[in-house]
């Protein structure tokens, strides 16, 4: 079962096809043997009638009238020993060797059979004539050993089996060449599919597909449809939920603000103070639910264009910097250019998760550092802290939705690099955590394919760069 299909199919064509080289191996050895057996049997009885003529009655014996020389003759053989045997109308034994075995069955004058027998426990070939003497028959057998015959058959075999098997070897090369060609649609079908973005649900053409792959293709458009359904689903209820709950908690914090600047007990102040920090939290989750919804996969991406990340940093610098000096925390900036092709929304959510997880996590005191650029054909988006950092154990799952390491600082909610992953993922990018060179806190690093400066501004035909920025 965990072979491939073009093995298994292999398999099934290949296992017939020596069936039928063994059979037909088979059908060539009847055919040889036979075809042997007829040739050497009729050279056989040559010398059976060359005995059987030189019979002579000499008075009341019979005789053999040949002479020694000429028997030596007819037993020449190069690679077969040859025996033979006179024997008289009533079974006495006229010339030749003694323990020949007999006909199995009784012959008609002028008559001849041929039969397989053992001689001195090897197999022989003989030939059995009825000779009509007065007054009776006399039987002359000549036998041969079986090297020859084995010999031919051997090799009329191999003639004929030999090309067979280098023409089931080529079948096998064939099948196994062609079963590749007739599979190439499934492999196309599965590039097709490994091509596509994690939002790209649209259903896969049917019509250049071979029939036998319809099926597939159909079953698999409607698991898509479903999914695609689902994930709207998804999204809908995440964005609309969401929306529903910004409205009434704008109004909770501007009440709770209304509330404080009134004069108030230190117990009440207290309390609407806890009441405004909840409420911003909860804004603020409300905000991450509403970015997930949007970067999550679904239809196909229409708003993408040039985005210079170096820009998107620029854009919300000031505020960044503010919110560094609140916390009394170094923030530095060393930006270049680095344009990707992509949504400017999703990007700007994205660097902004990467600060403020930086900033809410690093000490007073602390630095931070924003890097952009383009390096080894890919855009480059780095924030790095000399914050408590994140063990190695836990990177894989600081990723996942709502988890937070356990005995950390910082008010989040666990939200903000799964955000980070979505919306790298959707743009084609990776996350990389890992350890500062200086040996303390976090190095985040987000890589996404590289849009040439050229094709971006060939695009955006006025760009605006800002000043890259240091400490």
């Amino acid at each position: 079962m965990r072979s491939s299909l073009r093995t298994h199919l292999t398999y099934w064509l290949t296992g017939p096809l020596l069936l039928l080289v063994v059979a037909g191996s088979f059908v060539s050895y009847r055919i040889a043997l036979d075809a042997a057996t007829k040739a050497y049997d009729s050279a056989l009885l040559d010398p059976v009638l060359a005995i059987a003529s030189h019979l002579r009655r000499t008075g009341s014996r019979l005789e053999l009238d040949l002479p020694s020389i000429a028997i030596e003759a007819l037993r020449i053989d190069t690679e077969d020993r040859v025996y033979y045997q006179v024997l008289g109308p009533d079974g006495e034994l006229i010339a030749g060797t003694p323990r020949l075995p007999a006909p199995p069955e009784r012959l008609a004058p002028e008559a001849h059979v041929f039969y397989d027998a053992k001689l001195e426990g090897e197999r022989v070939r003989v030939a059995a004539r009825a000779v009509k003497v007065e007054p009776g028959t006399a039987i002359v057998q000549v036998a041969e050993t079986l090297v020859k015959r084995d010999k031919l058959v051997l090799e009329l075999l191999v003639a004929s089996t030999v090309p067979q098997l280098l023409i089931a070897f080529a079948a096998v090369a064939l099948f196994w060449l062609g079963i590749g060609q007739g599979l190439r649609p499934l492999d196309r079908l599965r590039d097709e599919i490994a091509a596509r973005s994690p939002r790209d649900l649209r259903p896969v053409p049917e019509q250049d597909k071979p029939q036998e792959v319809r099926a597939l293709v159909g079953a698999l458009n409607r698991l898509l449809s479903r999914l695609n359904a689902a994930i709207e689903s998804q999204q809908r209820f995440i964005a609309n939920a969401a929306h529903q709950l910004r409205t009434p908690l704008a109004g909770l914090k501007t009440h709770a603000e209304l509330a404080r600047r009134q004069p108030s007990t230190l117990e009440l102040r207290s309390l609407l103070d806890m009441i405004s920090g909840e409420t911003q939290r909860t804004s603020h989750l409300v905000n991450q639910l509403l970015t997930l919804a949007r970067a999550e996969p679904g239809e196909a991406a229409s708003g993408d264009q040039p985005v210079n990340l170096h820009e998107t940093i620029s854009r919300d610098l000031r505020d960044w910097v503010q919110r560094a000096v609140g916390k009394n925390i170094d923030l530095g900036f060393e930006l270049d250019d680095a344009w990707i092709l992509g949504e400017p929304l999703l990007l700007r959510e994205l660097a902004a998760n990467l600060l403020d997880n930086a900033l809410a996590y690093t000490q007073p005191g602390g630095s931070v550092t924003v890097r952009t650029g383009a390096r080894d054909g890919e855009s480059v988006l780095e924030v790095e802290d000399d914050g408590p950092g994140i063990p190695e154990a836990e990177r894989e799952k600081v990723f996942e939705r709502f988890y937070r390491i356990p005995a950390t600082g910082g008010e989040g909610c666990g939200l903000g690099l799964s955000i980070v992953s979505e919306i790298a993922e959707r743009h084609g990018g990776t996350v990389e955590l890992s350890r500062p060179p200086g040996g303390r806190g976090t190095l985040i690093r987000a890589v996404f394919p590289r849009l040439a400066a050229q094709a971006a501004h060939a695009v955006l035909p006025v760009s605006t760069r800002t000043v890259p920025t240091s400490r």
